[in-house]
């Protein structure tokens, strides 16, 4: 038999969070499925990456195979990363946009890997480019992660 403190401990957990702990919420998942999104890009899995793409990106690329051979050149030219600069996570209504900025072994300035993710997390973007010199001022958000590697 429940009593009225765990009834009440209950309650608490199913109902809504506060509107600020959602956007906290929803930015640590965004933070954590861009970094699983890196991972896989690193790690060459691209059927995991193929299987997470919007349809519209889908057919952008054309096939997972596709997918592999533009992230294939991409990761091979950069080498491997050395260190995260910055990671960010922005909110481009109704997406995010998670921005991780990296030195790698193979390019001589930072380069951001940006995922833009829909609201269950499919990835509807994403782009690989040098980093701006100034970079850390262009893009700073509220809810901008710094980390050492």
């Amino acid at each position: 038999m429940l009593g009225l403190g765990s009834l009440a401990l209950a309650l608490a957990a199913c109902s809504p969070a506060p509107r600020g702990d959602q956007s906290r919420a929803a930015t640590g998942l965004t933070l954590e499925q861009g970094r699983i999104y890196t991972n896989w890009l690193y790690g060459a899995e691209y059927g995991k990456l193929w299987e997470r793409l919007t349809p519209e990106l889908q057919r952008v690329f054309g096939s997972a195979a596709e997918l592999g051979a533009f992230a294939g050149r991409a990761v091979t030219q950069l080498g491997q990363e050395r260190r995260t600069v910055d990671e960010q996570v922005a909110e481009l209504k109704p997406e995010r946009v998670y921005s991780r900025t990296a030195a790698f072994t193979a390019a001589r300035l930072p380069v951001v890997i940006e995922w833009t993710l829909t609201k269950d997390g499919a990835v509807s973007g994403l782009t690989v480019r040098p980093a701006a010199p100034d970079s850390s001022k262009a893009t700073a958000t509220k809810d901008s992660v710094k980390s050492e590697k």
